[in-house]
Parts: C-alpha cells; structure tokens; sequence
C-alpha cells in the first residue's frame, strides 16, 4: 500500500490520486443531487453527512488540502452542473432541502479546507522498551538488594 502522506508521493501519483478524488466527489455529487430530495428531512441530511464524511476524510487522510479541495471540488461542480438545467431544474428544486443542500456543501467544503492542520512535536524514539530518557531521569536511584544474613 502506497504511504498515504501525500506531500511524499512523487508528482504523477499526486496528480492521479487528486484526478481520483475529483471523480469519487463527481459521483458522490450526482448520487447526492439524485437523493437528496427522497425523503425531504432524512434524504438531505444523508446526503449531507456522507459528504462531509468524504470531505473530512480526505483531508484526514492526505494531511495536506490538495485531496479534500479535489474532491469538494468534484462534489460541488456535479452538484452545480445538475442544479443549473436548462429550463429550470426539476433535480434541485428551488426550496428549503435544494437549498440547504446546495449551500450546504458549500459550508462543508469551507470548513473542512479552512480547519487548520495541528502538527505534533516529534517524540524522541526510544532505545529500548523502557526508553532512553532513563538516563536523565528525575526518579530516584534504584536500591541493590542485599543478601539476606
């Protein structure tokens, strides 16, 4: 399995993984649109979270935003392409559950691309299973046990 840190994959594998995302947000786009309004208070909430979870999951996963924006991007244009029919769009009605998913998806991309990347403090690795700060410890000095008389 390839190392899923992006920033460390070579350039065409970067590309393609970015061209993957568009396409899987692509097809989560066209599935949510057609779903979305199945079931008015259930569907959009479905479709929603499964979006946010792709999104989110992207941007876990690749630690960089390049994946997330990919596929956002890829929701968002399958979205916007299907709302934007000529002669009106019977797939994203003009009402609350088009309306909140449209925005929606939106408000998911911008968050999960806005949210800040936490980097941790590299630990220092241990030499042995007990660690190498041993040496420097601040605990007391261990007792030798004498023979019993």
């Amino acid at each position: 399995m390839p190392d899923p840190d992006f920033t460390r994959m070579t350039a065409p594998v970067r590309a393609g993984v970015a061209a993957l995302c568009l396409g899987a947000g692509a097809l989560l786009g066209l599935i949510g649109t057609f779903a979305h309004q199945s079931l008015p208070p259930v569907g959009v909430v479905i479709a929603l979270l499964t979006v946010a979870l792709y999104v989110v999951g992207l941007r876990a996963w690749g630690g960089v935003r390049t994946p997330a924006a990919a596929g956002a991007l890829g929701v968002g244009l399958m979205s916007g392409l299907l709302a934007t029919a000529t002669g009106g769009s019977v797939l994203v009605p003009a009402n609350a559950v088009g309306y909140t998913w449209l925005f929606g998806i939106t408000g998911i991309a911008f968050l999960a691309l806005a949210w800040p990347h936490i980097q941790r403090a590299p630990q220092p690795r241990a030499d042995t299973m007990e660690g190498s700060a041993s040496a420097t410890s601040t605990a007391p000095p261990e007792v030798k046990e004498r023979p019993l008389p």
